[in-house]
């Protein structure tokens, strides 16, 4: 059976990462000397140092606090703003429909004037009613007016008018 191995590039890979892993490991901590005030700073870049962080850019003196540059801190606020979703305003919720009154279900059959007083014949399904104009067809319909043309009848729910055509009786 054989063995399993690593190809040539791979194990060379594998070495110079752990090589540079090590190095990186073993970077010394901040000096701990103080900051320099910004006139010695620029005094100091340009003589040739000896001190042990001017090879080693890393290296910062104790109390100096580490910050972007700003071109780093434009590119970060950049790329944030990209990768941030864009705001969609929501849509105002539609409201339901405005409730209306059903088909009251009632058929013109006939009128008559008897007493001083105006009955209106209307047929629901199979059953004929005759209803005093002004009084309750049902619970929720009453009869309001009656004309030549039209039976005007209140849905009490709503307070909503339906009309129902006269039709000529053949």
């Amino acid at each position: 059976m054989k063995a399993l191995s690593l190809s040539k590039p791979l194990q060379a890979a594998l070495l110079l990462t752990a090589a540079l892993t090590a190095i990186a490991l073993l970077k010394p901590d901040a000096l701990d000397t103080p900051a320099a005030p910004p006139s010695q700073v620029h005094a100091s870049q340009d003589r040739t140092s000896t001190s042990p962080g001017s090879g080693a850019p890393w290296m910062r003196p104790a109390g100096e606090e580490w910050r972007p540059s700003d071109a780093e801190q434009r590119r970060a606020a950049e790329a944030a703003v990209a990768a941030a979703a864009p705001v969609v305003p929501l849509a105002p919720p539609i409201p339901p429909p405005k409730p209306t009154a059903p088909d009251p279900g009632l058929t013109y059959l006939g009128r008559i004037d008897q007493d001083g007083r105006s009955y209106v014949f209307l047929g629901k399904g199979a059953d004929p009613q005759v209803v005093e104009i002004g009084s309750l067809v049902d619970p929720q319909w009453r009869v309001e007016k009656a004309s030549a043309t039209q039976i005007e009848l209140r849905y009490l729910p709503l307070n909503e008018i339906r009309m129902i055509p006269v039709t000529a009786a053949q």
